[in-house]
């Protein structure tokens, strides 16, 4: 009789315990269902825009491979990449050709009313042509 009360206390006891553990899961099932609804619901959403300055993108790596120097023209420059942002000339010296092209990208992240982040990158690149008797003489990237 004695072992049989001992018993039936153990059996209590772990049928408490079976029916705490199932409570616990399902308050975490519950959290992850809300949080999906909130996912599908556009609770969490982020984006990225990119613009460019008033040049455009920056020239790519195919048309500068185009540029010989000592033998590709200013006229071909400006007729590939178009007027060029800034152009300096000395009194003895080459003639100097600046394009800067400016890539902004600008990111949003957003969750429901309680997180919102945004971020903003400027990607800036400039290329420099030394130009003599309108011939290219050497190119760099800035």
């Amino acid at each position: 009789m004695w072992t049989a009360e001992i018993t039936g206390a153990g059996v209590k006891q772990e049928t408490e315990i079976m029916k705490r553990r199932a409570s616990v899961m399902k308050a975490g099932l519950s959290v992850l269902l809300v949080l999906v609804a909130m996912v599908l619901a556009g609770c969490i959403s982020s984006h990225s825009d990119v613009s460019y300055g008033p040049k455009g993108p920056a020239v790519g790596h195919d048309t500068l491979r185009q540029i010989k120097c000592g033998e590709t023209t200013k006229g071909w420059l400006l007729a590939v990449l178009g007027e060029p942002s800034r152009v300096a000339q000395s009194a003895n010296g080459p003639e100097i050709l600046t394009y800067e092209y400016t890539k902004t990208i600008d990111s949003d992240f957003s969750f429901f009313i309680f997180f919102d982040a945004d971020d903003r990158k400027e990607e800036r690149t400039t290329y420099v042509f030394e130009i003599e008797d309108d011939i290219v003489m050497r190119y760099w990237k800035k």
